[in-house]
């Protein structure tokens, strides 16, 4: 009897798993840093390529718990063209997620000092789900792994000058369902459409100081809205130190170092301030940011 009931948990437990893995995307404090992964009209915006490397560990001391790797590359191609390309794996428990996505943007400009950019994203999502390592014995629907791919697109709109930004997009346009060709295994998941709006701007306190406040909203159907504010001072542009608090979720301090020109490193961490904060401690996050290229000083005093 004991084992029946273990079973219907942990069955229980990973059914919720999964349809709330199929729904979110992974979040990010540093979201400045990895805007090409929400919004494809981004790619390009920095006058020359970018290569991002993220690394995610959310609930630390958590069984099971969430981890986040992503790997980007943009830059423009052209005056008015941008090109990306992203890698994005996501973990948790038994279900491991890899996103793969091409970007596309071009460029208008309202002004001399202003550039609004439209972007197009296409790839799609690589789902494995190891259901043997469950242990559920003698039970048909958890007796196969699930493996699929899941075509998708992403749009978005992103205006910006060298101090001000606004960012407007969407992710899983085609909200992909995931049902596996086995009639024994049978998932009703599904890739719901995901909407971010942002902004930010940068005021000079010195010569030596910038303020740089910005703000993140995110939010889906069946889910509640998700809002990130967050403020940080920036010295020689060299340093920065920042708190940020998603609402109702969590507080964050934030650190970013350029090491030269063209190399940044950041790193963040996540106090849980809901129910969760007795099961884990916090989370953790870590970004390297390579910039190459002939930079056009186009928008770099504003990252």
């Amino acid at each position: 009897m004991k084992n029946i009931i273990k079973q219907l948990v942990i069955a229980s437990v990973f059914l919720v798993l999964l349809k709330s893995n199929a729904q979110q995307d992974p979040l990010y404090t540093q979201y400045y840093n990895n805007f090409s992964l929400i919004n494809p009209a981004y790619s390009g915006s920095q006058g020359l390529f970018t290569a991002t490397a993220n690394f995610r560990s959310q609930w630390v001391g958590e069984a099971g718990s969430p981890e986040t790797q992503s790997i980007s590359l943009h830059g423009p191609s052209g005056k008015n063209v941008g090109l990306g390309l992203s890698i994005v794996n996501d973990k948790v428990f038994v279900l491991n997620e890899t996103h793969l996505y091409a970007d596309f943007s071009y460029s208008i400009y309202p002004t001399e000092l202003s550039t609004l950019a439209f972007g197009l994203k296409v790839g799609g999502s690589f789902l494995d789900v190891d259901l043997l390592k469950l242990g559920l014995e003698n039970d048909l629907l958890f007796s196969e792994n699930i493996h699929e791919f899941n075509p998708n697109i992403g749009a978005g709109v992103f205006y910006y000058t060298n101090k001000f930004y606004a960012s407007l997009s969407t992710v899983n346009i085609l909200q992909s369902k995931h049902y596996n060709k086995n009639s024994t295994v049978v998932t009703s998941a599904s890739e719901e459409m995901v909407f971010y709006l942002s902004s930010g701007y940068i005021f000079n306190l010195s010569d030596a100081f910038k303020l740089r406040p910005t703000f993140m909203m995110r939010t889906m159907n069946g889910s509640p809205l998700s809002t990130d504010i967050s403020a940080s001072i920036l010295w020689e542009n060299k340093l920065e130190f920042g708190v940020s608090h998603r609402i109702n979720e969590s507080i964050s301090g934030l650190f970013q170092i350029r090491l030269t020109n063209h190399l940044k490193i950041g790193y963040s961490y996540d106090a849980t301030i809901s129910n969760l904060s007795n099961y884990n401690n916090g989370t953790h996050e870590f970004s390297v940011i390579l910039n190459f290229g002939k930079d056009n000083n186009k928008v770099t005093s504003r990252y």
